[in-house]
């Protein structure tokens, strides 16, 4: 039996269809024989099982076709544009919000107060995915393992990645941090917490980011980064002198560690 084009069919039917074949994907039947089964092609179910791995239920869901880019989506394109703008820009507090780094949940809480849009917490987080916000290959790092802790002590990893458009607006926001660069932190449990900037090598501008992590985390910290800054190196050196046993930083990539 040939292949069925599955965009013939109208959208519930469809919606129908791609529910059907995905849940037979997720419970272990191979692509080639869901393909066979629903009379699609292989690159179809393949297509269909990437989108959901990565968007989750909305890309089940059926949509009129001929809309424009970005229009089945929770946000519209201008929403879009201007959510990438704020969190490339500016801090959470600066626009009233109860956060010193942006994270999914900032997100959520951003596009609520501003649109009354009620985004879930992974929806946020395909979401910046997409823009290119957030690199998904640096969010699985944890380099240097995990370290042994006292009670109390809460690891970091920190990571950089340069912020640029993957999918979704591709036109640079008005204001947005040209060249720019992402400062990450991400916790033992995957929690991601981050920061535009300007330079990632820079000592007092990571001194700051490692300000608003003790803000926002409100507990010792041991953060184990991957890089050493090359700029004002000694401003970091001497926030981590001030920091009392609060805070611990640790150098992989050299083997040397520094802090209390």
């Amino acid at each position: 039996m040939s292949p069925q084009d599955a965009r013939r069919l109208p959208p519930d039917a469809l919606e129908a269809l791609r529910r059907r074949a995905i849940a037979a994907v997720e419970s272990g039947v191979t692509r080639a024989e869901v393909a066979r089964v629903f009379g699609v092609s292989r690159q179809t179910i393949s297509t269909w099982h990437r989108e959901y791995r990565s968007r989750g239920e909305e890309a089940l869901q059926s949509r009129r076709r001929g809309r424009r880019r970005g229009e089945q989506l929770a946000l519209s394109y201008a929403q879009q544009l201007w959510t990438i703008r704020i969190v490339t820009t500016c801090g959470p507090e600066q626009v009233g919000l109860g956060y010193w780094l942006w994270t999914n949940q900032a997100v959520v809480e951003l596009v609520n107060s501003r649109f009354g849009i009620a985004l879930s917490v992974t929806t946020a987080r395909n979401y910046l995915i997409r823009w290119g916000v957030l690199a998904e290959s640096v969010l699985l790092q944890r380099p240097g393992g995990r370290p042994s802790l006292p009670a109390g002590v809460e690891a970091l990893w920190v990571h950089h990645a340069p912020a640029h458009r993957l999918t979704g607006p591709q036109s640079q926001p008005a204001g947005a941090v040209p060249g720019g660069h992402v400062l990450y932190a991400v916790s033992a449990r995957g929690t991601v917490l981050f920061l535009a900037g300007r330079d990632p090598f820079d000592g007092v501008r990571l001194a700051e980011f490692f300000t608003r992590l003790v803000r926002q985390r409100g507990r010792r910290l041991a953060i184990v980064q991957s890089w050493r800054p090359t700029r004002r190196a000694d401003a970091l050196t001497a926030w981590i002198d001030r920091q009392e046993g609060r805070v611990s930083v640790r150098f992989p990539v050299d083997g040397v560690a520094q802090g209390p």
